[in-house]
Order: structure tokens, then sequence, then C-alpha cells
């Protein structure tokens, strides 16, 4: 017995002299799962300022950066709602939330972009001068408020895109740039840039209108710069925050045949910018990602999706045409690089289900099916009209 109370004396002792090193804490911290970090911050003050440092979020984004471990997609019968998809086989875990209601938001307030552990969002206002606009941290639960965009000289009130740029591995502030259209004399729509940044402040207006043919609502930020994809009718381009420029973006060469964008797939994952083409009824395509230095893109994956098909018939359309084409019913959720290279994956939609497709050893398997409710059915259609998910990275940056 008196064996046994000298031992947890010792225990005891160890354990207080391990609380009282801030530097061994950390250590300890920088090796645990965010979930842990979380409840951990209501142990003490003490934890809670460890973990909630700034300095301590940089340290453990270079050291361990989170890929994503779900989606929020918006719900097909809800406008204000969202479904939520884990990433992980066999494993549906708790939705972060079912929708966003912080700030008595009466009509309820959507997601507009996911980065890097944060969501831009915005209140379901009709008018875009009444919208209000947060960024939100939906591990932590935490939000902020962005000030209003009124005063802010020479922009006008039509809202073309907001964009959020939130880099923790480098910084623990975020930048969000907006897009205003303006419309001249001769009837040609220019558009005006402000940014605003959370370390500086309040929004600043950003060099002269210029005119563009990208679609600014759906911007990804990546190496410092968020990037948006060409209608086909004029050079893509992305804004250098660093620099404060904005540049013109090659894109992926495209086969002859193919005279029109149907289909297409851009965002980032873990460091590195994607881009898929579709085209008719193809199941084969190529990844393409592109080089640091915003040169070029090149060809990272080949994807065959002929045995997905064999295995899952329903993704076949038949449509009745003079060509007899068929034509498949899946669409790109999202692209995950892992920290190992053969564990990076597509999220594909197909009818009633989202399929896992390794994009190295081209193995495949079902990750999430779909409760279906009322009068919705699985046969044949999909059940999210457009890749509309929203990657879930598990973060504890302040907001």
């Amino acid at each position: 017995m008196k064996t046994n109370i000298k031992a947890f004396r010792r225990a005891h002792s160890s354990a207080q002299i391990v609380n009282s090193i801030d530097d061994l804490l950390i250590d300890i911290f920088l090796r645990l799962p965010i979930k842990s970090l979380v409840r951990f911050k209501l142990v003490s003050k003490r934890w809670h300022s460890l973990v909630t440092d700034p300095q301590f979020c940089l340290m453990r984004s270079n050291t361990n950066p989170n890929p994503a471990v779900g989606l929020f997609l918006l719900s097909p019968t809800d406008s204000i709602s969202y479904d939520y998809v884990s990433l992980s086989i066999n494993k549906s875990g708790n939705p972060p939330f079912r929708k966003l209601d912080f700030d008595d938001e009466p009509r309820g307030v959507r997601i507009l972009q996911s980065c890097n552990g944060l969501l831009l969002c915005c209140s379901n206002s009709a008018r875009d001068c009444n919208k209000r606009y947060y960024v939100y941290n939906p591990t932590t639960k935490n939000f902020s408020t962005l000030p209003k965009l009124n005063g802010v000289g020479g922009i006008s009130k039509r809202m073309c895109g907001m964009n959020l740029a939130f880099d923790p591995a480098k910084s623990p502030h975020y930048k969000v740039v907006c897009v205003r259209r303006l419309r001249s004399d001769s009837g040609e729509y220019r558009y005006q840039f402000a940014v605003y940044s959370s370390e500086k402040g309040p929004w600043r207006k950003w060099g002269d209108p210029y005119t563009a043919g990208v679609v600014f609502e759906t911007g990804v930020y990546w190496n410092g710069a968020i990037h948006w994809i060409s209608n086909g009718t004029t050079d893509s381009c992305y804004f250098d925050l660093e620099r404060q420029a904005l540049e013109i973006m090659p894109m992926p060469p495209i086969p002859e045949e193919w005279d029109w964008r149907s289909n297409s797939y851009f965002g980032e994952s873990c460091g590195h910018l994607h881009y898929v083409e579709f085209f008719g009824p193809l199941i084969k395509f190529d990844v393409h990602e592109m080089k640091m230095d915003h040169s070029e893109w090149f060809v990272k994956y080949r994807v065959d999706l002929s045995r997905v098909v064999d295995a899952y018939p329903e993704m076949i359309r038949d449509y009745i045409d003079p060509t007899d084409w068929y034509y498949y019913a899946f669409m790109i959720f999202t692209l995950v690089r892992g920290e190992e290279e053969e564990d990076s994956f597509l999220a594909l939609q197909i009818p009633g289900k989202v399929v896992r497709y390794n994009l190295v050893c081209k193995s495949f398997e079902t990750m999430h099916e779909f409760e279906f409710e009322g009068s919705e059915s699985s046969e044949g259609s999909l059940r999210y009209a457009s890749a509309n998910g929203f990657q879930y990275i598990e973060s504890l940056c302040c907001v």
C-alpha cells in the first residue's frame, strides 16, 4: 500500500512539473488532434491562453497541416440548411452545424467560400446593400462581422464576388477581396476591387476599374493570391495580395473540339491548385495542377472512371439522340491531397452516393449514402444540382 502511495505521489509530482513548463505543454499540444485541443481550452485559463495563442496556431499549421475532413453541402430542400458529408470511410462524424444562426439574422446565413478552416458567409438579405458579411470558424464557433462597404468611394452597389484569403501557416490574419461591377457610358461592364484586412482594418479601394470575363463569385485562394477562371472570352486572372497586383493566369490546353466549357472543377487542397475540365459524355479526364510560379498548368493525375461506372451502373444516363451516346451522372465535390501522395482522392457525387476515388492506385469505394426524403429518388439523378461543397478543415485560428 505504501509503495502505491509513493508511486501516486511521484506520478502526481511529474504531472505538476509538466504542467508548470509552457514549452513542454506546447510540445505536447502540437501532437494532439484539434478536437482534443478544443476540449483542453476549457481546463484552465492558462491552457486556454496557450491553445488560442496566434503563435501556437502558426506552429501547429506548419507542423500539422490539416486536410479537409468533411463537406458542407447546401440542402436541396432548404436554402439556409446544410448537409454534412464526412470524407472518412465508415465514419459519419457529427455535423458542426445544420444551420448558421449566429447574429440573429432573420433570413439566415449562407456560406460563400471555405478557406483553410474559415468560412466566408453572408446574410440572406434580398438586396446587396443590406447584406452583412461574416468570417466564421466552425470548429471554435467564433465569428467576426465585416464592416459595411458603404463609403468606399466610387464603388457601385452591384456585388459580383466576395473572396476570402487566409493561410494559417503564414499569418493569423485574413483578408477579404470584394469585386463590384461598374457600368461605363459605353455600356461596357468594368470591375472595381476593394480589400479588407483583419490586421489593418477598414475596406480600401484598390486600383482602377478592370475589364474582365471571369466568374468573380468562384474565386479560389492559393499561393498568396485569389484566382478566377475565365468564361472563355477573356484571360483568367489572379490577384496577388502581397504585391497588390492583378495578373493574367494561363488556362490548361483544351482539345480543339471543345469549343465551350460545359463543366469544370476548380479548387485548392493542402497547398496545391487544381483544375479539371469535362465535356459531354467523357469519363476519362486529366487533373491539372498549377506551377508555383503561375507559369503553366501540368497534368498531375489521369482519371478513368470506367470501372466506377461498371460498379455503379446507375451513373449511366441513356439520352435518346442520333449519336446514341451515354452520358454519366457524376460530379466532383472536391479533390483532397493527402499527407502522403497515395492518399489523394476525389469525392465524387453519383446518384444516391458519394464515392471516394483514389487518384494514385485508382481504387474506389462508397464513402457516403444519402438518406432521401419525401419524393426524392436516387435513381439516375444527382441529389445536388451543382458542385456546391464547402470544405470543412478543423482549425483553432481566431477570427
